[in-house]
């Protein structure tokens, strides 16, 4: 009983959204709904089976989903309280930055971070955070989180509209996903690039930056690549 209703406090109310739905106002009625269920635990009934939305389909290439599929399995972790239950048939849309769960047919079920903690996905941990430059919270992917700071990785995706030009042999809109670094502080989130020198000077920490250094010499590890930089922060992280 307690996990089922963790699931439906955690929900999104039922909606139909359409190719230019708006989706901070989606976001704000979802908000709404899951307070409202807080504040009238009674009513949580309402909620039950509804929390689905049509799937469009769009003539466009590529995808504005992060995973391939809907195979991926996810362990969602409450705020507060720090309960957790697992959902499957999860994906990522990234143009909604919210986590979405395929339940039947094009009917998806849609989660936002209001009352979620994270996310993890394979081991892949997601959070909410607020980004000033958009004026709302946005998910994002943790890379590595260390005393002094966090790196996070933000997705976005974007549209290459078709052409008609045979010279250019793009028939149809194509999705184009991006990616984007960031470092979280105790007082800022900024755009943050993987260089050695910035990630160094955000140490702050002599005998780490020393660590880290002989690590990536050693090893033949770059700080530009990201997995590279998992390894090499872990490393030079160690009591």
């Amino acid at each position: 009983m307690k996990i089922t209703s963790l699931c439906v406090a955690l929900m999104c109310t039922s909606f139909i959204y359409a190719q230019n739905a708006d989706i901070d106002q989606n976001q704000a009625a979802n908000q709404n709904a899951v307070s409202n269920l807080a504040s009238n635990p009674n009513q949580g009934g309402q909620f039950t089976g509804a929390a689905t939305f049509y799937n469009p389909k769009f003539d466009r290439e590529g995808s504005i989903y992060l995973f391939d599929g809907w195979d991926q399995s996810a362990i969602i972790v409450a705020k507060g309280t720090g309960g957790s239950f697992r959902e499957n048939n999860i994906n990522f849309n990234i143009q909604r930055s919210m986590f979405e769960r395929k339940v039947a047919g094009d009917s998806i079920v849609a989660y936002n971070f209001t009352s979620i903690e994270k996310i993890i996905v394979g081991g892949r941990e997601f959070k909410s955070f607020y980004l000033d430059e958009i004026k709302r919270n946005k998910a994002f992917e943790v890379i590595y989180r260390g005393d002094d700071f966090t790196i996070l990785k933000g997705y976005t995706v974007d549209i290459l509209e078709a052409s008609p030009n045979p010279m250019i042999a793009r028939p149809r809109d194509k999705y184009i996903q991006r990616v984007t670094y960031y470092l979280e502080t105790e007082k800022t989130l900024e755009e943050f690039k993987l260089r050695k020198r910035a990630i160094l000077e955000a140490l702050n920490d002599q005998e780490m930056v020393e660590r880290a250094k002989d690590y990536a010499r050693q090893y033949d590890k770059s700080f530009s690549k990201e997995e590279d930089l998992k390894l090499i922060l872990n490393y030079a992280s160690r009591k």
